[in-house]
């Protein structure tokens, strides 16, 4: 009996000591995120967008992050009308939340009716609607609406600037700078990276749907008529909204999100020579985006969800589940190539925690990472107390 004492001692510490170089490589996890990236890179040519005009431009895969064509995102350039989004995000927050209902009314202050334009012309104490303020400033760029909108939310624009700020940070815009609500102060500064961010968040928003997709429509009784700048929502299948507009000083510009063989796509371009170029350099990037790429859902093998036992602790084995259910892109056709690695443990050592990382399941594709599934605990399970150990103990008696 001693002897096989000591032998089951001796299984347990081989066990925990593969368990423990386990855990060593699984925190290289980040390391394999990095390769991901690369993969993608490596099998995506850029030259298929190489006739893009605008100066900067990004595209990327919304439900994913994955940027699939870039050139210059991170130059800087006076935001304008794009200010509107963020005006509209914090508005769709205070919405979701239940602070604000798309029926109640905001009052016009002398600030909102002294804008320039574009404009709808709004009065002084005139009430207008949540609703038609939205859609001023989505099939509008006007820019009394925008004001009325922050001190409807925040009680004054300085407060709600300083809201639209804080928001930026908070979504990893860093090269982005809010002095007003409406995008006329030069001080105003924004990236085609940073606004991908943005409309990545906004587009979160079902309800906006309607309004983004509106061509035209009129507000205030009629007396004011919305035609939309993002001549796309017109003219290209599978648009779903933003915001377009043109200036002397930086030229025509879009930020315009799109719904493509399962992909949800954004497009921000900067600097284009005038509006035609505008819309053919998104369509183009589109059409490269449908072409190369694709959507893919790993399907994780089932043996790897099964438990895993658990040495000295209060469960004998571990339930887990997938960390998240990921999506990815990959390059088109190449799905049949990718190459399944696996990397597990036959045993855990208590205490494990919750989301642990267990096992990690990875597609390769030319020995490369495309996307790396963390298969983790369900549960907390600790070290086997004392009292654990005696019942334990009594129950395998039994079992003999």
């Amino acid at each position: 009996m001693l002897k096989r004492k000591i032998f089951v001692y001796l299984i347990c510490v081989v066990l925990a000591i593969s368990v423990h170089l386990f855990c060593i490589g699984t925190s290289a996890s980040g390391t394999d995120e990095k390769n991901a990236e690369q993969a993608l890179k490596t099998t995506s040519p850029q030259q298929d967008v190489s006739g893009v005009t605008a100066k900067s431009f990004i595209l990327v895969e919304m439900q994913t992050g994955k940027i699939l064509y870039e050139r210059q995102a991170d130059t800087v350039f006076r935001s304008l009308h794009f200010n509107k989004l963020m005006t509209l995000l914090l508005l769709c927050e205070k919405i979701q939340g239940g602070d604000i209902d798309l029926n109640d009314t905001f009052t016009v202050s002398n600030r909102a009716n002294s804008c320039k334009d574009p404009q709808i012309w709004l009065e002084i104490n005139e009430k207008i609607s949540v609703d038609e303020l939205v859609k001023a400033i989505t099939v509008g760029n006007a820019n009394d609406a925008a004001v009325t909108i922050a001190e409807g939310v925040s009680g004054s624009e300085q407060r709600f600037v300083e809201n639209m700020n804080a928001k930026a940070r908070s979504l990893g815009m860093g090269k982005t700078v809010y002095a007003d609500c409406t995008g006329t102060d030069p001080a105003n500064v924004t990236t085609a990276g940073d606004l991908s961010k943005l409309c990545t968040k906004l587009e979160k928003y079902d309800f906006l749907a309607p309004y983004l997709k509106t061509w035209l429509t009129t507000v205030r009784n009629g007396k004011a008529e919305l035609v939309n700048n993002n001549t796309l929502v017109r003219t290209y299948g599978g648009v779903s909204g933003m915001k377009a507009f043109s200036s002397d000083k930086i030229g025509s510009c879009g930020c315009v999100t799109a719904d493509k063989n399962g992909m949800k796509l954004c497009a921000v371009v900067f600097g284009c020579a005038d509006k035609q170029k505008r819309d053919n350099d998104i369509k183009k990037l589109f059409k490269a985006a449908s072409e190369e790429f694709q959507t893919f859902v790993p399907k994780v093998p089932e043996k790897l969800l099964e438990n895993i036992p658990v040495t000295g602790g209060e469960k004998l084995e571990c339930e887990l589940e997938l960390e998240t259910r990921p999506l990815v892109i990959i390059k088109r056709g190449i799905s049949p190539q990718l190459k399944e690695v696996s990397q597990t443990s036959e045993t855990l050592t208590a205490p494990v925690r919750k989301g642990q990382v267990c096992v990690q399941y990875t597609l390769e594709y030319n020995n490369s990472p495309v996307c790396t599934v963390n298969i983790v605990a369900k549960d907390n399970i600790e070290k086997m107390n004392w009292l654990m150990g005696v019942k334990k103990l009594i129950y395998n008696l039994l079992k003999l």
